[in-house]
């Protein structure tokens, strides 16, 4: 198993309710294929750099965890069908020295 770590940029209309939702269902594939989430960090409403399908803010949730390759590919073709999310993007962890 490997540590990972995604980065989710949800739509800034996106309200508390759904937003918890959407983190829930994340975590339920990352521990449904075995693997484990260790932290979950809500960064909340901060600018975009440019817009994202014309959305000038967004909500930021990092989310980090263990698990296999397997989950990955699972978690980001889960998470490209989702119209609340602007962007997500997946990272491998480094290994500490």
């Amino acid at each position: 198993m490997r540590e990972y770590e995604t980065l989710l940029i949800i739509r800034p209309q996106v309200d508390e309710e759904r937003l918890k939702a959407i983190i829930e269902e994340v975590e339920r594939i990352i521990t449904g294929q075995d693997g484990t989430v260790n932290s979950c960090d809500v960064w909340g409403l901060r600018k975009l750099e440019y817009p994202i399908k014309r959305e000038e803010n967004g909500q930021y949730v990092v989310i980090k965890f263990k698990s296999g390759p397997q989950v990955v590919k699972e978690l980001e073709r889960t998470v490209r069908m989702k119209d609340d999310i602007l962007r997500a993007k997946t990272f491998a962890c480094e290994k500490e020295k």
